[in-house]
């Protein structure tokens, strides 16, 4: 463990820094939206993003790996500042919010990419992941009568959004078990867990009733962040 440490310092030290900005904005951002949130959460963005290439550059063989889960974590940034400006400009807010929705569906594309790439799953069990995540997605917007959540003329990008969100964690958990519980992919897992916590977290404020409260805000934010780390941190002891 202390040879991990000591050999991969740049990583912990920006992964560190990263954590201690991302949970300051996780705490301001749970009182609102304004310009300087804003910018905190572009610096948290792009600490996950620098903790990614630092994981890579202590880890370099994992190149292929490495270069497609950071471009993901640039897609997931984009995603996270057109979702806030959206606080700031609501009369573009439509805008926004299917702009952020594409942009993490295409940064899933790429955490896709790289497990299939990397993993060299077998096309039945991809196929497999993808037909239960079809499903999941169907039941997501079929549960919308139980939680009374509108998705209204969001419908569509949620139900496709939620096939791409829900395939990183399948491909993860089936990359973990045909790895027989590799750490990289245990990490992974975790990652993609608590990124689809936090949408879950972000769906109830979006689109349902009085789940907009500060602790949803900061719950959100913080379980996602940890996702991000976690699916970035996975570069580093990737083999």
């Amino acid at each position: 463990m202390i040879r991990m440490f000591t050999n991969n310092i740049p990583y912990f030290i920006i992964m560190g820094m990263g954590a201690v900005v991302t949970l300051i904005f996780c705490i301001r951002r749970a009182k609102g939206f304004s310009i300087s949130n804003v910018m905190l959460k572009i610096a948290s963005s792009l600490s996950f993003i620098l903790s990614g290439v630092a994981a890579l550059l202590c880890n370099p063989e994992q190149y292929a790996y490495g270069a497609l889960i950071i471009f993901g974590g640039a897609l997931g940034m984009c995603g996270d500042i057109t979702l806030d400006l959206k606080g700031l400009h609501p009369d573009n807010k439509e805008s926004y919010m299917l702009s952020g929705f594409i942009f993490f569906l295409i940064g899933h594309v790429f955490y896709e990419t790289a497990l299939i790439y990397h993993t060299k799953l077998k096309l039945s069990i991809i196929l497999i992941c993808i037909a239960a995540c079809i499903v999941f997605s169907f039941l997501n917007l079929a549960s919308a009568k139980i939680t009374k959540y509108d998705f209204g003329q969001y419908k569509f990008i949620v139900w496709l959004y939620s096939i791409f969100l829900a395939l990183t964690t399948a491909l993860s958990i089936a990359a973990m078990i045909t790895s027989h519980f590799e750490k990289p992919y245990i990490v992974m897992t975790a990652g993609s867990l608590l990124f689809m916590l936090s949408d879950l977290i972000l769906s109830g404020t979006y689109f349902g009733e009085g789940q907009d409260k500060p602790i949803h805000y900061f719950t959100n934010h913080f379980t996602y962040y940890a996702a991000q780390f976690l699916i970035m941190g996975s570069i580093l002891v990737m083999k």
